[in-house]
């Protein structure tokens, strides 16, 4: 199987393809990556095949041993292996895709016409979604598309070549991913969904379960589509419309106010529950948030300083927090558990030992509540003096939503 995938966060896509399939797939890199010591070390340890960009040739590239790369890709298609490219070449945080290289088809070819296609190569596209690629914790969806058998393809294009087939698989990784023609048409939708994701209903409790990061994405397509459609057959309607949403969200920034959070009920009784509960979760954890931070705080700062050395564009933040706290953590514990094991009494350290690693996700969970519970108290108090002001914004809200829906049903057929 060859795998064909968008690439907008550097090696954080692989490193997802690969911990998501059930199967070892074979990676591929750009050559100059293995200057770096830790990541040609990495390279080596995972097999990684490595391509020469002629733009790196001053970097040390040689295109010439393409030849072999290209080899490889085949010998493990040979061997019924999985093969996984990233045909835009480098990653990057443009609004949509990046124009294919043809590597990945001509890979797919010559192994049809000059291995047999031994094994009926199965090409399979994915598309990478990331909600906030450069935040901790940002959500991913990872969509896999129905694999297509290239030998039967060809038979239907029996005048294909690589150009040809680069533009097919271009299209298949277009379908399951969401790109935008522009920034401003990537915001103008983005806030579109946050307000019409609402519902124009109250907000969940802290720590409900949060909304599939797919209804999030299928949001986002669905609105893309009617946008592409409606701002050709009714222009005007979708630029007020375009106006009224970035006037909304313009507003909602300044005063800090979620869009799901104008709806927040007004009610004390209500107040008072939410402030007992919240704050008898804050401090029933706060002990195991603060031994957690207490432990975790001097590789958490390590790794954020070196990410933000090493991070050019945001697209390289997460490969620098991730790979580096491979390597940090891991040393850190070791130091700290050393010491306690030389210092601590042994069931002390035993529980410290086991405590460690759970502590820290606690100390993430408990920040995480402590904020969202301050955002919607300072929400709540903001509305309880000013009801006008959240009638208004209310009620703006839902005109969006209805303004929304309404164009939609002139969708044409």
């Amino acid at each position: 199987m060859l795998f064909v995938s968008n690439h907008t966060n550097a090696f954080v896509d692989p490193l997802l393809v690969v911990i998501t399939l059930r199967r070892r797939v074979t990676l591929t890199a750009k050559s100059v990556l293995a200057r770096n010591p830790l990541l040609r070390w990495l390279m080596r340890g995972c097999g990684i095949i490595t391509f020469h960009r002629r733009e790196d040739v001053a970097k040390g590239a040689v295109v010439k041993q393409n030849v072999h790369s290209l080899e490889q890709c085949r010998a493990v298609l040979r061997r019924g292996g999985g093969l996984c490219i990233f045909p835009e070449g480098i990653s990057h945080s443009d609004p949509g895709l990046r124009p294919f290289r043809t590597g990945a088809a001509r890979i797919a070819l010559d192994f049809v016409h000059g291995d047999g296609n031994s094994g009926r190569l199965q090409i399979v596209p994915v598309g990478l979604l990331y909600t906030e690629k450069d935040q901790f914790r940002s959500a991913v969806w990872l969509r896999y598309g129905a694999p297509f058998d290239i030998g039967a393809w060809l038979t239907e294009h029996l005048q294909t070549d690589a150009q040809s087939l680069t533009e097919e698989l271009r299209r298949r990784v277009e379908a399951v991913t969401v790109n935008y023609a522009t920034r401003r048409e990537s915001a103008i939708l983005s806030w579109s969904a946050e307000i019409l994701a609402t519902d124009g209903d109250a907000p969940a409790p802290l720590g409900w379960r949060p909304r599939p990061v797919s209804a999030w994405f299928q949001l986002l397509a669905r609105l893309q589509a009617g946008y592409r459609a409606l701002v050709v057959t009714h222009p005007a309607e979708v630029d007020a419309l375009t106006q009224r949403v970035r006037r909304h969200r313009a507003e909602l920034k300044r005063l800090g106010i979620a869009p799901a959070e104008v709806y927040l009920p007004i009610q004390r009784g209500k107040a008072l529950f939410f402030l007992f509960r919240e704050l008898e979760l804050l401090l029933i954890g706060a002990p195991f948030a603060l031994f957690g931070w207490v432990n975790h705080a001097p590789p958490y700062f390590l790794v954020k300083w070196l990410a933000r050395k090493l991070s050019r564009d945001k697209d390289h933040w997460a490969t620098n927090v991730v790979y580096p706290s491979l390597a940090i953590f891991p040393l850190c514990y070791l130091i700290q558990l050393t010491a306690a094991w030389l210092w601590l009494p042994t069931p002390w350290a035993a529980l410290y030992t086991v405590a460690l690693p759970y502590t820290g996700y606690v100390a993430v969970l408990y920040s995480e509540r402590l904020g969202a519970m301050f955002r919607r108290l300072r929400t709540f108090v903001y509305f309880l003096q000013d009801r006008q002001r959240q009638d208004e914004l209310a009620r703006e809200g839902r005109d969006i939503i209805a303004a929304i829906r309404a164009l939609g049903e002139r969708m044409p057929n």
